[in-house]
């Protein structure tokens, strides 16, 4: 309950000059409140009684809810002192400790009380730990990267995508048996494998290297293999590329086998909430190119007390800035005050999230 609200609920009267004088009766003032008259008591007892168990019931509510305040360890005031907090991560999926206290993984936001805390971020064997300062009203916003991935996080497998000219062709893979073309494979051990396709009564036979965190593309067709070519994705960002609902690479593969013909590709990025949809068609032993201009979205800055602010080297303008856009994906934000100093972060600009970031520069 907001403070305002009980001081007009349940907060204590002044007296009024008259109220002060010598020889005040305060039954008066509580007539005048209540409408008893206080004069002739007998009369108007029963309205009288209902006003006081009336009053005490008020109290009573009163002291529930500032007890359900107190309890947390909150005053009113502070319970209505919320800001947000959001931390994100990469790799996503980190462990989140604010004091001591798990509040999930990343990317998390937060709605908690303003003042100090200690942001604990482990990912895998690596841990990040430093203060952070929410405000009333303001979204804060961390960032948390990792220059080598932790041992607990490096993927033990890869994955393979297998094409054939004719669809129900059956893949062995190192003497097993795994299903008809179509197929994406994953969760294979890194190295080498023996691919085998039999597909019209032929059977081709491939050695494939899989690299862990990788998808490796496979087409098998005729001897010549000229009924196949590829495509090379050129994107700023990371992306996966499907074709229908099958995962056959991603834009960190320079080249992926597909059959001669026309494709409808979805590049996404959950991450970033991109989906973006081409139609490619692909020539016989030739690579087409699929070109990606990257969507943009608007980006929110402020900063306590204000400050100038850099975006990837260049300058935006002070504090507070609204709807500034930005590309998505990482930006290296610069925050510079004439008294205060320099402060740096990096910020995730995505399309599924409304992107806010402060800054408190007087934080050391």
């Amino acid at each position: 309950m907001p403070k305002t609200k009980i001081v007009a609920a349940f907060g204590k009267r002044a007296q009024s000059p008259a109220s002060q004088s010598v020889g005040h009766d305060p039954t008066h003032e509580f007539a005048a409140e209540t409408g008893v008259d206080t004069r002739h008591p007998e009369p108007k007892m029963g309205r009288r009684r209902q006003a006081t168990a009336a009053g005490v019931i008020a109290a009573l509510l009163l002291a529930a809810v500032l007890g359900a305040i107190y309890s947390k360890g909150l005053t009113p005031a502070a319970a209505a002192a919320v800001g947000s907090l959001r931390i994100e991560s990469q790799p996503s999926g980190a462990q989140v400790r604010l004091n001591g206290a798990a509040r999930g993984v990343t990317p998390l936001s937060l709605s908690i009380p303003a003042g100090q805390y200690t942001l604990a971020v482990q990912h895998g064997s690596n841990v990040k730990q430093l203060p952070v300062t929410v405000t009333s009203g303001t979204a804060t916003v961390h960032h948390i990267e990792w220059t080598g991935a932790p041992s607990a996080a490096v993927p033990e497998s890869g994955s393979l995508s297998i094409v054939a000219d004719t669809s129900g062709g059956v893949v062995t893979v190192d003497g097993e048996e795994r299903g008809a073309t179509p197929l994406t494979l994953r969760n294979l051990s890194p190295g080498q494998h023996k691919v085998v396709v039999r597909a019209n009564g032929t059977g081709y036979t491939r050695t494939v290297l899989i690299e862990a965190g990788a998808v490796a593309s496979l087409f098998v067709g005729g001897p010549s293999g000229t009924s196949s070519g590829w495509i090379s994705v050129a994107s700023p960002v990371a992306v996966q590329v499907f074709e229908g609902q099958r995962l056959i690479g991603t834009s960190e593969i320079e080249k992926i086998m597909l059959p001669a013909g026309e494709h409808d590709l979805e590049l996404r990025s959950e991450q970033l909430g991109l989906r973006v949809t081409r139609r490619i068609k692909v020539a016989s032993g030739q690579t087409a190119t699929v070109a990606m201009d990257v969507p943009r979205a608007p980006l929110s800055i402020n900063a306590v007390p204000w400050a100038e602010v850099f975006i990837d080297g260049n300058r935006i303008g002070e504090t507070p800035l609204g709807n500034v856009s930005q590309t998505v994906g990482q930006h290296e934000i610069v925050f510079r005050h004439p008294q205060l100093g320099e402060r740096r972060m990096t910020a995730l600009v995505t399309l599924k999230d409304v992107n806010r970031i402060s800054m408190d520069m007087r934080q050391r």
